[in-house]
């Protein structure tokens, strides 16, 4: 038998079970530059987060656990994807490397 606090706050992807998380994969960015002329409205405006996060309703059993955060199945999948093949990465080595030193050298 389900338990009844599903029906309040299912999880979105088994529908079965309770959502007690929600995914913390950031959705969009908001760095945008804020000029401000006093201490007070800076403490206040940086009061809060300014990202936007996908904020599914996820169960523990259909969470993905990517270092503290909770993602869905479908923004861990994109989040694998975003890591670079194995066989790619020692040329960005090399590359990171070569930067570095171009700009030690200035």
């Amino acid at each position: 038998m389900n338990d009844p606090g599903v029906f309040a706050a299912p999880c979105a992807i088994c529908r079965v079970r309770k959502a007690t998380r929600w995914c913390d994969y950031i959705i969009k960015y908001d760095h945008s530059i804020i000029f401000i002329r006093d201490y007070k409205r800076f403490v206040e405006e940086n009061s809060y987060p300014h990202n936007e996060t996908c904020d599914l309703p996820l169960c523990e059993e259909c969470t993905h656990d990517q270092n503290k955060a909770d993602l869905c199945p479908h923004h861990h999948k994109l989040q694998q994807q975003a890591e670079l093949p194995e066989n790619l990465r020692g040329a960005q080595a090399r590359t990171k490397m070569k930067i570095a030193q171009e700009i030690l050298n200035r």
